[in-house]
Formats: C-alpha cells, sequence, structure tokens
C-alpha cells in the first residue's frame, strides 16, 4: 500500500501537468487561428462586396421588370447587408416593404416589418424598434413566425435593460424582455434549431447556466452555417465566462469571432467579449488587437450600443498599454546603470590586474638576479619561473576574457544608449502631440496617435538592432552555434532575419545573461516559454545537456 501511494502521487502531479500544458497549448492554437482570420477580413469582405455588387446589378436591369422579380432582389440584398452595414440594410429593406405592399402579399409584409424591426434593434435604434413591433397586428403574422416577433420584443427590451443607467427603468426592461422570450419560446416549433436556442438563450439570461449548456451545445450540430454558428458559440463562450472556465470560454468565443469574420458579420458581440475576458486576465497586447477589430466593426455597421460598449473598455486598454511602455523605459533605465556600475567594476579589475602584472614582472627581475647569485638554488628559481609561467598564461586568460567583456560592454552600452535616447525622444514627441491635442480637445487626434503608436513594430525594431548589433560582434556565431548541433537539427535563417527566437536567447546567454526570468524580460516572452526553447535547442545537440552552455562559450568567438 506505501508504494502504491509513493507512485499515485507523482502520476497525479504528471497529470495535472499534462492537462495544464495541452490546455495552453490549446488557446495558443485559437488565438493563432483567430489572428490568421483577422488577416484576412479584408479578403472575406472583398467577397461580401462582389456578391451585393452583383445583385446590385442584377437589380438595375430589373427596374422596370416585375414586382416579385425586384422583391426578391431587395430582399437578397437586405440580407447581404443585415450583418455588414446597418443604413444600407435599412434602405434595401424600406424597400422590400414597399414593393411587398404593393404585391398585397401579408406574409412578406410582416417579414418585411420584422427585417426592418431587426436591422433597428442591432443597429440600437430601440424606439424605431418598438414602433415597427408594437405598430404590427400578431393575428396578421403567419403563425409559424409569430415567435420572430415576440422574440425581437424580447432582444429589444433586453438590450434596452442592459443599456438604461436607470435602474427602475432597466427591471421594467428585463422584465418584459422575459414575458416576451418566454411567450416567443411557447410559439416556437419543439425540437426545432430556433426551439432549442431560445431556450438555452432563456436559460442563459436569468441564470441557469447548466440547463442552458443542455440546450445549446446540441445547436452546435444542427446548423452548420457560419452566422449560426457565430450565435451559439458566442451564448456558449459567455457562459463559460461566467463558469470562470477560461480555456471552454476562449475556445467559444474564438470560433465565434471566426465565424463573424468569415461571414463578414460586423454586427457581432464575441470580438468584445473575448477582448473584455482578456484585458480582465491580464493579457492586454491580444485584448488590444482584438478590441481594436471589434471597434472597427462596431464603426462600420453603425451599432451605437457596440461602440458604447467598446469605448467603455479601449480608453482601458490603451492606458495599460502606456503603464507598460512606461515600464520597460524604467527597466531599460535600470538596466543602463546597471551597466555602468559593471563597467566600473572591470575597470576596478583592470586596474588590479595591472597592479599584479607590475608586481609579477618586478618579481621576475628580482629571481633573474638572484639566479645569477645562488646557483646553489637553481632548481627552486626554475620551480618558480614554472609557477610564473602558469601564472601568466592565466592572466593572458584573464585579459583575453577582460577585452572580450570590454568589447561587448562597449557596444552594448552603446546600443542601449541609443535605443533609449530614441524611445525618449518618441515618448517626448508622444507626449508633446497628446498634451497639444488635449489643449485643443482634438479627441480624434488623440485617438489617431494612439492608433499609430505601434508598439509590436517598435519591439520587432528593438530586437532586430539588438540582432545586428549581436552578429557585429560575433559575425560567426550561426555557424559556430549550428556546430554544437546535430547535422539533422542545423537551424537556417528565413529571409530578412538576423536571428531567429532561439539563437537570440543563446545569443543573451552568451552575452552573459543566465537567468530565464532576465531573458524573458528582454526578449517579451514567459519564464516557461524560455525554459522550453532553451530545452528543445539542447535536445537538438550531440553534447550533454550540461555541457551546452559551456561549450556555446568556447566555441563563439568574438570580432575584436
Amino acid at each position: 500500500m506505501i508504494c502504491y501511494n509513493k507512485l499515485v502521487l507523482p502520476l497525479a502531479v504528471l497529470l495535472l501537468f499534462f492537462q495544464s500544458w495541452m490546455s495552453y497549448g490549446q488557446q495558443d492554437a485559437d488565438f493563432k487561428e483567430l489572428l490568421e482570420t483577422i488577416k484576412k477580413s479584408a479578403a472575406y469582405d472583398a467577397i461580401k462586396v462582389e456578391r451585393i455588387d452583383s445583385l446590385y446589378q442584377l437589380l438595375r436591369l430589373q427596374q422596370e421588370g416585375d414586382l416579385k422579380s425586384r422583391f426578391d432582389l431587395n430582399r437578397s440584398l437586405f440580407f447581404e447587408y443585415r450583418i455588414f452595414k446597418q443604413d444600407s440594410a435599412f434602405k434595401y429593406g424600406i424597400q422590400s416593404k414597399n414593393l411587398a405592399e404593393e404585391l398585397g402579399d401579408q406574409r412578406l409584409i410582416a417579414e418585411t416589418t420584422l427585417d426592418l424591426a431587426n436591422v433597428c434593434v442591432s443597429a440600437g435604434m430601440f424606439s424605431e424598434a418598438l414602433a415597427y413591433l408594437n405598430g404590427t397586428d400578431p393575428d396578421h403574422i403567419p403563425e409559424d413566425i409569430r415567435f420572430s416577433l415576440y422574440g425581437l420584443l424580447g432582444r429589444c427590451y433586453s438590450d434596452m435593460a442592459d443599456y438604461s443607467t436607470i435602474t427602475y427603468f432597466s427591471e421594467r426592461y428585463r422584465k418584459k424582455a422575459q414575458e416576451y422570450h418566454q411567450k416567443s419560446l411557447e410559439l416556437a416549433t419543439p425540437n426545432t434549431w430556433d426551439y432549442f436556442m431560445l431556450r438555452g438563450y432563456l436559460n442563459y439570461k436569468y441564470g441557469n447556466l447548466d440547463e442552458a449548456l443542455v440546450d445549446l451545445k446540441p445547436s452546435l450540430d444542427m446548423r452548420q452555417d457560419l452566422r449560426s454558428q457565430a450565435v451559439v458559440n458566442s451564448v456558449l463562450g459567455d457562459i463559460y465566462v461566467q463558469l470562470g472556465d477560461r480555456e471552454k470560454a476562449i475556445k467559444h468565443l474564438s470560433q465565434s469571432s471566426i465565424a463573424d469574420i468569415k461571414s463578414s458579420a460586423k454586427e457581432n458581440l464575441s470580438m468584445i467579449q473575448l477582448a473584455e475576458f482578456l484585458f480582465q486576465s491580464g493579457d492586454v497586447k491580444l485584448a488590444s488587437i482584438f478590441i481594436k477589430k471589434a471597434n472597427e466593426d462596431a464603426e462600420a455597421y453603425g451599432a451605437q450600443q457596440r461602440k458604447i460598449r467598446v469605448g467603455a473598455i479601449l480608453p482601458l486598454i490603451e492606458e495599460q498599454i502606456i503603464n507598460q511602455v512606461e515600464k520597460q523605459r524604467e527597466r531599460l533605465s535600470q538596466q543602463n546603470i546597471m551597466l555602468s556600475v559593471l563597467l566600473v567594476v572591470l575597470l576596478m579589475l583592470a586596474i588590479i590586474t595591472y597592479i599584479q602584472l607590475r608586481r609579477l614582472k618586478r618579481a621576475r627581475q628580482a629571481l633573474l638576479v638572484a639566479h645569477k647569485d645562488l646557483q646553489i638554488k637553481n632548481e627552486r628559481i626554475v620551480e618558480v619561473n614554472e609557477t610564473i609561467n602558469s601564472k601568466n598564461e592565466e592572466l593572458k586568460s584573464l585579459n583575453d576574457l577582460l577585452l572580450e567583456a570590454n568589447k561587448i560592454k562597449e557596444d552594448y552600452i552603446g546600443f542601449f544608449f541609443t535605443q533609449d535616447a530614441d524611445i525618449f525622444e518618441k515618448f517626448k514627441e508622444f507626449k508633446t502631440r497628446i498634451d497639444h491635442n488635449l489643449k485643443t480637445d482634438n479627441l480624434d487626434g488623440i485617438k489617431y496617435l494612439s492608433k499609430s503608436y505601434d508598439l509590436k513594430k517598435e519591439k520587432k525594431k528593438l530586437l532586430q538592432s539588438f540582432d545586428e548589433a549581436f552578429i557585429k560582434l560575433f559575425p560567426d556565431f550561426i555557424d559556430e552555434f549550428n556546430s554544437l548541433l546535430k547535422e539533422d537539427e542545423q537551424i537556417a535563417i528565413k529571409d530578412g532575419q538576423v536571428l531567429n527566437k532561439e539563437l537570440r536567447i543563446f545569443a543573451l546567454i552568451r552575452l552573459g545573461i543566465k537567468h530565464n526570468e532576465i531573458i524573458a524580460q528582454v526578449l517579451g516572452y514567459s519564464v516557461n516559454s524560455i525554459y522550453a526553447y532553451k530545452t528543445k535547442i539542447r535536445n537538438k545537440s550531440f553534447l550533454d545537456k550540461k555541457d551546452f552552455d559551456q561549450m556555446l562559450l568556447e566555441r563563439t568567438r568574438l570580432k575584436l
């Protein structure tokens, strides 16, 4: 039993570590897929615009055509614009409704009225939406779509409750929303996607999260179109945010955002939810990327309530980024001070070495005189000479190390002073322009300045400068580094690169920076990432892992 217990505990720890590692790996994959999709968003939008242009050209050719064909084309344009641009969607919604009235088709009139109310709710035009919805007689709406009327009323009052700042009204709106949602659920056809989605949304909205999951998870498989996937994943993501399950929250919110981008949905919520969640978790860099994309979408669509929500968090993220830049500047200042102290210590060592050399020189002269005078002590003098020669070799080696250290510190002190001065000048210019815009109340100017300051580019530039300075000192570093690796594990540098991540880590080690925490701070990675990269490289070497760093110092030569 004792042996069994001793075995179980390590296995449990390993299992926990493996699950944690898999969780972070999955989150990285989700973020990578989302970031790649954001890069392609313009291409998806171009496809959407091309489809819209095609429909518009057909509509122009049908200006004198029959009413039904014109109605179908206007309705198709409405659906293309529905989640893409609210003013255009409203325009074609109005035209569709007018044509439906000319056709005298009560079902089409009801559907187009609900279309217009839907756009108004999405755009935050709640009064206009209620005018359409309350002006519609439920008895004139076909039974199979009547649930949509009450669903829209529930959604409208729910959004009004979320954005009302007066408790008295928000409670009234929330009560009405619940009543209309419940009525909509009663009218929905059981065992359909609409039914499960509506029931799951009601449970989610009113706190029954476990019941909501039971309905929403199966609904993911019932409809595979991008819009349905985006809606369901958005709700699931928010549920997991409330349950505190970070991995699943990120997975579903990322998938929802990806579906929104691929379908060119500018009226979306999941990107905002993801940015808020990451900001609260302390991941400011990714939160900044996602909230900026959400802000672009809200501006493009014209959704007032989305702009308000984005406007609440965007300044906080930007303030945090500015604080991080300031902290980085302070760290650079501290590093410069440390380098200055180190230089003083090296100068002191050089003085001590010089004094020792002078003493050794005098001692040697004394020994030579003694050798002439004391032949009988020849054996002892030979022994002393051998000792002195040994010391001279050690001192020569020390001199070489000091020359190398002086060369490195001289070049890198110049490098860091140059970088620090560059950062200071940029920050000074940024602050001057901010002060000027504040004095003139130019908020647009401030927003432009904030967007134009690309921290990722500045970080990349700093690392590029570091790489170039390092290769100037160690021109054969890459070949010498590869000589420590197996033949099939050689590192190849891509076009445009000077060093890659792994080489940059070991470049810092070659400069004498051995602590993972300091390397992580310099390069902007996590400590775990630094440890992983070092382990990965050492596994590629034919050397024993414990000898790798020492051989790195011996094999890589400085250009003096």
